[in-house]
C-alpha cells in the first residue's frame, strides 16, 4: 500500500538494497558495452586474420544479432521465472550469470565458445534488469521512496559505459605487464580483450556478500505463502484486460531501443568520422584502406592452403602461432625503440632476443616441413601478407587515431547525456505529472533534436554535433529509466516480471535493436551523400525521427497504472 504520511528516512537494510540495485544496474551496462571493445580483437584472434578483415566484420554482426535474439527469448523466460520463483532469487542468479559468463569467455579457445558466453552474458543482463526493477518496486512500500529509488539507482547504468571504457583503456596500456593467462600456447596469453572480459567477474563479489542481508519482496512472499499468488501466464498478457498495456509498452520500448541502436550507437564509429574537420584524414585513409582490402583478399586466398598445412603437419600449428607472436612482438619492440626517450641499448637487447627466438623457430619450421615444401610455402606466404597488412596499418595509424579520438569524444558526450537523462527522470518521476505526459516531455523534443542533429549539425562541424548528441542521449536514455519505473506498477503482481520482460526484451532488445541493421544495411545504401558517413547520418536521422513520431502517437494509448498496484 502507498503511505500517505511523509516517508521516514531509509533504514540500513533499505540503503543496502539501493547499493545492490545500483551495482546491478551499473554492471549490466558494463557487461554489455564490453562487446564493441572486445569483439573485433577476439574474433580476429580466433579466425587468425587481421582485425580489418571482412570475416571479422561479418562475424561481429552475426554475434550481435545472435546475442540480441538469445537475450530476448531467454529474457522473456526469465520474466516468467521472476514471477514464479521470486524477485530476489532470480535477480541474484542473473547477476551471477552475467558476471561469470564474461570471465569464462576470457578463457575461450574457439569462436563458438566465445559467442556462447556472450549470449549467456546478454541473457543475464536482460533478466537482471526486469528482476531488479520489480524487486525495488515491491520492497519500498512508500510511493515517493519507491519512485526516487527506481529513478536514482537506474542512473548508475549510465556510469557503466564510462567505467568499462576507462578499465579497457588501462588494460590496453598495461596488458603485457599483467600475469599471463592459463591458455594454450597458440593464443596470446596477454591479449587485452581477455583481461577486459575477466573484469566482468567484479559484480559477483559484492553481490555474494550483500544479498544474504536483504529481503525478498514481502508482498510476493506473503501471497505465495498464503497460496493466493496466481501462476504467471504468457497468454494472460494478451487477455482483454492487459492486451493494451502489453502491446503499447512493447511498442514504446521498441521505439526507444530503435533510437538508441539505430542512431546513437552508430554515431561514434559510423557518423562522427564524416564531420568536416576530418576531411584530410578521410582522404588519406581511403587510399590506405583500399590497399588493405586487397591485402585481406590475398590473405583469404592463402588461408585454405595454410589451414590444410596445419591439419596435415603435426606440431606446425604451435610453431606457426609462436612465429606470429614473435612477429607481433618484434613490431612492438621496433615501435617502442623509436619512441622519444627510449633506452637504445635496452631496445637493441630486446630486438636481439626476439631475433634469436625467431631464428630458432625458423629452424624448427624447417625441420617440420623438410618433406612438405608446400606447407612451408603456405606458412611463409601468409606471414608475408600479414606483414604487408601490418605495414599498411602503421601508415593508417596517425589518421585513424584522429578519427577514433573524435568518436571517443562523441561517445563521452552521449554517455553524459544518458546520465543527465536518468537524473532528470529521477527528479520528474516524483512529481504529479501523468505517466503519458511525462513520457511526452522526452518524445516531443526528440522530434526536433534528432533531425537537427543528423541532417544539419553533423554537416556543420564537430562541436555542434557533440552537444547535440548529448541532448539526444538524454532524451533516449531517460525513456529507459521511465520504463524501469513505470512497468512494475502497470501489471498485476503475478505478472510483473513476465509483462515487464515482454516489453523490455521482446519489444526493446529483440525488435528495437534490429534498427541498427535497418539503418546501416538497408537504408544507408539508399541515401544520397558524399561518403558512407553521410549516408549513415541521413539514415540514422530518418530512423530516430520516425520512431520518436511513432512513440509520440503510442504514448496517448498508454494506460495510467493503478493507484495501489499491490492490490491487483
Amino acid at each position: 500500500m502507498t503511505s500517505s504520511a511523509s516517508p521516514k528516512g531509509f533504514t540500513s537494510t533499505q540503503w543496502l538494497i539501493c547499493v545492490i540495485a545500483s551495482i546491478g544496474f551499473l554492471f549490466d551496462t558494463y557487461e554489455l558495452l564490453m562487446t564493441p571493445l572486445v569483439a573485433v580483437p577476439a574474433i580476429a584472434e580466433f579466425l587468425q586474420v587481421p582485425a580489418n578483415n571482412p570475416l571479422v566484420t561479418q562475424w561481429t554482426g552475426k554475434m550481435l544479432w545472435i546475442t540480441a535474439l538469445c537475450g530476448g527469448v531467454f529474457g522473456l523466460l526469465g520474466g516468467w521465472l521472476i514471477d514464479r520463483f521470486g524477485r530476489k532469487r532470480i535477480m541474484a542468479a542473473s547477476i551471477f550469470l552475467y558476471a561469470l559468463s564474461p570471465f569464462a569467455a576470457a578463457f575461450s579457445t574457439s569462436l563458438g565458445t566465445f559467442i556462447f558466453f556472450r549470449c549467456t552474458t546478454f541473457i543475464g543482463v536482460c533478466v537482471e534488469f526486469v528482476a531488479a526493477i520489480t524487486w525495488l518496486a515491491e520492497v519500498f512500500p512508500d510511493k515517493r521512496q519507491r519512485e526516487w529509488v527506481l529513478g536514482s539507482t537506474q542512473a548508475f547504468a549510465s556510469l557503466g559505459g564510462l567505467l568499462v571504457t576507462g578499465v579497457n583503456a588501462w588494460i590496453v596500456t598495461h596488458a603485457q605487464s599483467l600475469p599471463a593467462l592459463p591458455i594454450p600456447d597458440i593464443f596470446n596469453a596477454h591479449a587485452s580483450w581477455r583481461y577486459t572480459l575477466a573484469t566482468g567477474l567484479l559484480p559477483a563479489i559484492p553481490i555474494a556478500l550483500l544479498l544474504p542481508f536483504v529481503p525478498e519482496s514481502q508482498v510476493w512472499r506473503e501471497r505465495r505463502d498464503a497460496g493466493t499468488l496466481k501462476r504467471p501466464s504468457f497468454l494472460e498478457l494478451f487477455s482483454p484486460a492487459l492486451r493494451r498495456s502489453t502491446l503499447v509498452t512493447a511498442l514504446l520500448s521498441a521505439c526507444a531501443y530503435a533510437a538508441a541502436f539505430g542512431a546513437l550507437q552508430l554515431t561514434p564509429l559510423r557518423v562522427a568520422p564524416g564531420v568536416p574537420e576530418l576531411a584530410e584524414q578521410r582522404k588519406e585513409l581511403k587510399q590506405l584502406q583500399g590497399e588493405a582490402q586487397k591485402l585481406n583478399k590475398d590473405l583469404l586466398e592463402v588461408m585454405p592452403a595454410y589451414s590444410r598445412a596445419l591439419a596435415e603437419t603435426p606440431g606446425l600449428q604451435k610453431v606457426a602461432s609462436q612465429r606470429a607472436q614473435v612477429r607481433v612482438a618484434q613490431r612492438a619492440a621496433r615501435k617502442a625503440g623509436d619512441t622519444p626517450g627510449a633506452d637504445p641499448a635496452q631496445a637493441q637487447e630486446k630486438r636481439a632476443a626476439l631475433e634469436s627466438r625467431f631464428a630458432a623457430l625458423e629452424a624448427e619450421l624447417g625441420t617440420l616441413t623438410a618433406d612438405r615444401p608446400d606447407a612451408r610455402k603456405a606458412i611463409v606466404d601468409r606471414e608475408k601478407i600479414l606483414k604487408a597488412i601490418g605495414d599498411n596499418r602503421e601508415k593508417q595509424e596517425p589518421f585513424d587515431t584522429a578519427v577514433k579520438a573524435r568518436g571517443n569524444k562523441i561517445q563521452f558526450f552521449q554517455e553524459m547525456g544518458g546520465l543527465l537523462g536518468r537524473i532528470l527522470l529521477a527528479v520528474l518521476v516524483v512529481t504529479a505529472i501523468t505517466r503519458g505526459s511525462l513520457l511526452r516531455l522526452f518524445l516531443i523534443p526528440g522530434l526536433v533534436a534528432f533531425p537537427l542533429t543528423y541532417f544539419y549539425l553533423y554537416r556543420s562541424g564537430a562541436a555542434g554535433l557533440d552537444w547535440a548528441v548529448l541532448i539526444c542521449g538524454m532524451l533516449v536514455v531517460a525513456q529507459f529509466s521511465y520504463f524501469g519505473e513505470y512497468l512494475p506498477k502497470l501489471f498485476p503482481l503475478h505478472l510483473r516480471g513476465t509483462g515487464g520482460s515482454f516489453a523490455t526484451n521482446v519489444g526493446g532488445r529483440m525488435l528495437g535493436t534490429s534498427a541498427a541493421f535497418l539503418t546501416g544495411n538497408v537504408l544507408a545504401p539508399l541515401m544520397p551523400g558524399a561518403n558512407t558517413f553521410d549516408q549513415v547520418a541521413m539514415a540514422a536521422g530518418i530512423v530516430a525521427t520516425t520512431v520518436f513520431l511513432i512513440g509520440l502517437a503510442a504514448s496517448f494509448f498508454l494506460p495510467e497504472p493503478p493507484s495501489q498496484p499491490d492490490s491487483q
